[in-house]
């Protein structure tokens, strides 16, 4: 991948410039801190909000709970900003013509769409790193209890999904020099994957099937959905496989 480290270093001097690095790491620490409040202190909510007048029982908060709330929450919020971010890293460039000057220079296709998809992947990475020892931290303070090995299983699993949607969308965003067209595909193939992921049998090959993995992780409950891994490994490898015979196929 002839290119590959001048690239990355540009892709990830992007990222910092415009800032995506502060906003999705913002939005993933929210998240971190707010679950675990919340959990802990809806029993008070509700009871304030009854005035009095009902019972509300529920069930004793754990650790589990409060960390599988996050995990959640970021499975579906940080796969829309994987979407947001990722639909014009390539079609924006196509339409400006910046990235034929790019492409003008001594570097291969491959290394242009890998360097992309990996600063966009530090991104998140390093936001769910925030994120999950913010959730971490307020789960042990207020709740008590931990589980360190699972939650961590969690993440890795979590952040392996979120790549695939920063892939997905990488690949659609070589196709077309729209933004809105790249995103608004790549979130029909998130919402298409995740309703086949309910679906037994099937689903368990499906990427969002490691979300649910992740989650038995902390209860201790389920197996590994090792084929549902493996496809979305596959799956990333594809989209930039054919992200860059794209780009080496079209008029630029």
């Amino acid at each position: 991948m002839k290119g590959f480290i001048p690239l990355l270093r540009k892709e990830i001097q992007e990222q910092l410039k415009l800032y995506r690095l502060v906003i999705v790491g913002g939005i993933f620490v929210f998240f971190g801190i707010s679950d675990p409040i919340m959990l802990k202190y809806l029993p008070e909510i509700l009871k304030m909000a009854g005035s009095g007048q009902m019972v509300i029982q529920l069930p004793t908060t754990t650790a589990a709970q409060s960390l599988a709330e996050y995990a959640g929450n970021i499975g579906q919020i940080g796969a829309l900003i994987a979407v947001l971010v990722a639909m014009g890293c390539i079609a924006n460039e196509l339409k400006s013509g910046t990235a034929v000057m790019t492409l003008s220079k001594p570097v291969s296709r491959s290394a242009f769409v890998t360097a992309k998809l990996l600063a966009m992947s530090m991104t998140f990475l390093v936001s769910m790193i925030l994120g999950s020892l913010f959730c971490f931290g307020y789960t042990v303070w207020l709740i008590h209890g931990s589980v360190v090995m699972p939650f961590i299983g969690l993440n890795l699993l979590l952040g392996l999904f979120l790549v695939f949607c920063l892939a997905v969308t990488l690949f659609f965003s070589s196709m077309y020099k729209s933004g809105l067209a790249a995103g608004g595909l790549a979130i029909g193939v998130v919402i298409v994957q995740a309703i086949i992921s309910s679906i037994p049998i099937i689903g368990n090959f499906m990427p969002g099937k490691l979300l649910s993995w992740g989650t038995d992780l902390l209860t201790g409950t389920g197996t590994g959905y090792w084929w549902a891994l493996g496809i979305t490994v596959v799956a990333i490898g594809l989209c930039l496989y054919f992200a860059q015979r794209f780009l080496k196929n079209r008029d630029l």
